[in-house]
């Protein structure tokens, strides 16, 4: 799979845990040609399986956006340490590289490439398996370490007040002046879920603290952000790769 790294990086145009120490996560956002979706599906499904043929260790996720323009399709894949993007030596990706030139790039319109490092002093406990569907929410913000220390005040509450509340955090390295700073992906198991009615983080947050400092909070919040968005995104089954 660290060959589809340097692939898509020369291209001329999400399972989620909570660990330890950080981890670096690669995720592309790929934009489909119109009508072309159910040709890129089997061109990906060709390369995956020779990769798993030609017995290929490294695990990623592919994920298919629900809403918004077009037809995006994301790539992630975690890395434990940056050195290992010096590494080539992935011998199954090597041999089956040229599917990409011929069976999958012809379909893409367009790659977006970010980098970003998982936050576990503001993220949930460890997820069971991999989530289905994950809701992502993005943030652009003008001040980092108020943002951050608002953040973890109200996570850590929140996360507090129920076992599988909360999402998992990351710190996004670089990228152009779109780029989100931070986003924060929130793992669903299917689109029921979002029936429940339940708390969110700033119900918990005023249950425990009230409402003077819940408002206090939230202002700090809103001042520190300049733009919210989100998207939801489901796991494509059949194109990922499960963790060995």
């Amino acid at each position: 799979m660290k060959r589809l790294i340097i692939l898509l990086l020369i291209m001329p145009f999400l399972g989620f845990s909570q660990e330890e120490e950080s981890r670096i996560l690669h995720m592309w956002e790929l934009t489909i040609k119109a009508n072309q979706g159910q040709k890129f599906q089997e061109g990906m499904k060709k390369w995956k399986d020779c990769y798993l043929e030609n017995e290929g260790v490294d695990s990623w996720n592919v994920w298919n956006r629900v809403q918004g323009t077009g037809n995006v399709v994301a790539v992630t894949l975690y890395m434990d340490k940056w050195a290992e993007m010096d590494e080539d030596s992935d011998e199954a990706g090597q041999a089956c590289s040229s599917i990409f030139q011929t069976d999958v790039f012809p379909y893409v319109e367009k790659v977006e490439h970010h980098i970003a490092t998982t936050m576990p002093q503001l993220s949930r406990s460890q997820l069971e398996g991999r989530a289905n569907l994950v809701n992502v929410v993005y943030f652009k913000v003008n001040n980092s370490p108020e943002f951050t220390s608002v953040i973890k005040d109200v996570s850590s509450t929140y996360q507090a007040s129920r076992a599988d509340a909360g999402g998992f955090w990351y710190d996004f390295v670089g990228g152009g002046p779109d780029a989100p700073h931070y986003m924060v992906a929130v793992p669903l198991n299917k689109f029921a879920d979002m029936d429940e009615t339940r708390d969110g983080p700033w119900d918990a947050y005023e249950k425990k603290h009230g409402q003077a400092k819940t408002e206090s909070t939230r202002n700090r919040f809103r001042e520190s952000v300049d733009q919210i968005w989100s998207y939801m995104y489901r796991l494509n089954t059949e194109l990922s790769r499960d963790p060995e």
